[in-house]
């Protein structure tokens, strides 16, 4: 059987390495090599195209490949069909990295060897070809899930899924409408016949009208897990005192929530609230580049948040360390379409917001009425100015609510170049 791999990057180079232990003929076709053949007359003798999810819909790429009239997947859907262990995925706007890990820890700590997979640490396709292949053992993976893996799938079913949250984000991909990205989204769901191993996050019962109605009737359960009097509770009468977590906020409530729902949807509630997990639970910290503290000096905290790429992870981040007017906020970069008058509510948290990258304009525009806001013509003068502006008690905070493209490689990268600049 010949197929096409369309994008080569880290998704395509999993599926590329699948593929040839399965015994695929195999075409690649990438935006950065320099081919002398006609795509369009090779994708016509191939019997299906794996597109990688960093291919946009409006590439001459993607275009060639919807034209040929072959069938679609993605490369999780194409991982799947050889994945020989269970699944455990998770989606939603903000939060999936970090319930991903949390969920991943947790498992391990019950003695399961999980493996974070998809967006975060190997593509799926990798994680099953090193399974198959004997590199590694794998009891279940942990599979954090972009709405771009879900545009493509057709088979693929994980044991259990959660949908932690939806906000704007990427509606550049979405005609810019947020319901055409929440059914993306809900597409998790679409083959788990088990209404118990669907997971959705308590503020989806705020935003009703983004849901499917097939999965209106998920909202109408009573939480299993839930939150009263800071104590952490669920109905099988277990109790964690949040006071004695390293993760905080509301968000990071939400994903502990999430991760523990999911553990029981898999394993139960007994060995959701073990002990082992309960102490793994109780030690977790996040990765870097969410809410990350990385200098103090004179009284000013600088706050590492570059993985805030949307204005609901600035909020998130915002109601986390923002007190009365204490925050400058280091805001912009590539928009993805999205709404930053939600930032408007925060208001009372900003000091002032020091506004750069390619959307700044745009920005400047919906928040100079409502929020002090000073245009930058560059990151590193953004950075120097909201800590010239900075004084004792207050907090200089990286969360740009946007792509980090127009100046940066990614999120990591600009993360660590503030770091580097903020430094004592």
């Amino acid at each position: 059987m010949k197929i096409a791999i369309i994008g080569y990057g880290v998704s395509g180079n999993a599926a590329e390495r699948l593929a040839r232990l399965a015994g695929y003929d195999i075409i690649i076709a990438d935006d950065r090599i320099t081919a002398d053949y006609d795509l369009g007359y090779c994708l016509s003798t191939v019997e299906e195209i794996i597109l990688s999810p960093g291919v946009p819909p409006g590439s001459e790429l993607y275009q060639t490949a919807v034209q040929s009239g072959k069938p679609l997947i993605s490369e999780l859907e194409f991982g799947f069909r050889y994945c020989t262990f269970p699944l455990l995925a998770i989606t939603g706007t903000n939060g999936k990295t970090t319930t991903t890990e949390l969920c991943a820890t947790l498992l391990r700590a019950a003695g399961y060897n999980a493996i974070e997979c998809g967006n975060i640490g190997v593509p799926l396709s990798q994680l099953v070809f090193e399974e198959i292949s004997g590199q590694r053992k794998v009891d279940v993976g942990v599979l954090e899930v972009s709405s771009f893996q879900l545009e493509k799938i057709n088979t693929f079913s994980p044991a259990a899924a959660a949908i932690i949250n939806i906000a704007e984000d990427h509606l550049d991909r979405y005609d810019g409408s947020i319901h055409k990205y929440a059914a993306e989204k809900f597409k998790i769901f679409n083959r788990i016949a088990d209404d118990k191993c669907k997971i959705t996050g308590s503020t989806l019962n705020h935003t009703p009208e983004l849901i499917p109605p097939e999965h209106i009737k998920i909202l109408n359960r009573p939480p299993g897990i839930y939150i009263r009097n800071n104590t952490l509770q669920s109905t099988g009468g277990h109790t964690i005192d949040l006071d004695a977590l390293m993760l905080k906020g509301a968000h990071n409530h939400e994903n502990i929530i999430t991760a523990l729902a999911l553990i029981e949807a898999f394993c139960g509630s007994d060995t959701a609230f073990s002990e082992n997990i309960v102490n793994a639970l109780k030690n977790f910290n996040p990765g870097r580049h969410r809410i990350e503290q990385v200098a103090e000096r004179d009284g000013i905290r600088f706050i590492n948040d570059s993985k805030g790429t949307n204005p609901a992870a600035v909020l998130a981040a915002l109601n986390t360390v923002g007190g009365d007017h204490n925050v400058c906020l280091l805001l912009g970069g590539l928009d993805k379409g999205m709404d930053f008058s939600v930032l408007r509510q925060a208001s009372n948290f900003i000091k002032k917001a020091f506004i750069m990258g390619e959307c700044r304009t745009k920005i400047y525009e919906t928040l100079k009425d409502n929020i002090p806001c000073m245009f930058c013509s560059s990151f590193e003068k953004a950075v120097a100015a909201a800590t010239a502006h900075a004084s004792h008690g207050d907090i200089v905070l990286l969360s740009p609510g946007c792509a980090s493209m127009d100046m940066f490689k990614n999120y990591q990268e600009r993360g660590n170049y503030f770091t580097e600049l903020v430094a004592d």
